[in-house]
């Protein structure tokens, strides 16, 4: 009779811890973009908000909203989802290769990884805005874009923020992007 109450007792308490750490990376997760028609996910922070610009290939987050002064200039970022479709996977792959031609140099940086066991490349480097003014100077801002091979169908989320963001920004944007989920089978 013993057993059976320790028995129970245990496998209670895994039902119910099991239960909180579901729950637990629910939330960790916070919101998520779903493209139904290209079939993935994004996952970002519960601070980053869907802008209000819609596209029929495009979707834009952003860890800001214009009307509010909470997050300083320099830590403005955005993070934009671009879907392509190319004629082939091959057009895709060629496109990714172009990426990668070349050395790494301070101005621009390329890395090649694997995103949910799919194909990838990250760059990182400065963008010029000019400001339409002769007077005014040229806006930099840091650039990390990664472009993600699903067969034919390629995913590119292209973020920018002030060149001197904070690093913690930085690690966010990666993380977003790192965090394309594609469904499995179909």
């Amino acid at each position: 009779m013993m057993f059976k109450k320790a028995s129970f007792v245990i496998i209670l308490a895994t039902f119910i811890i099991g239960e909180e750490a579901v729950s637990m990376q629910q939330e960790a997760r916070g919101p998520v973009y779903r493209s139904e028609k290209f079939g993935y996910t994004v996952s970002y922070p519960d601070h980053w908000f869907p802008s209000k610009l819609r596209y029929a290939n495009e979707f834009e987050i952003r860890n800001y909203v214009s009307e509010d002064p909470q997050v300083p200039a320099r830590n403005r970022a955005l993070v934009r989802m671009v879907d392509k479709v190319n004629e082939s996977a091959e057009v895709t792959d060629r496109f990714l290769d172009s990426l990668v031609v070349g050395q790494n140099t301070p101005k621009q940086e390329h890395q090649t990884l694997a995103i949910d066991g799919h194909r990838a490349v990250r760059l990182r480097g400065k963008l010029v805005y000019p400001t339409g003014s002769s007077i005014d100077t040229p806006t930099f801002y840091l650039a990390i874009s990664t472009y993600i091979a699903d067969e034919k169908h390629m995913v590119s989320l292209e973020a920018s923020a002030p060149v001197d963001v904070d690093e913690s920004v930085i690690q966010e944007i990666i993380k977003i992007e790192e965090s394309v989920k594609f469904d499995k089978g179909g």
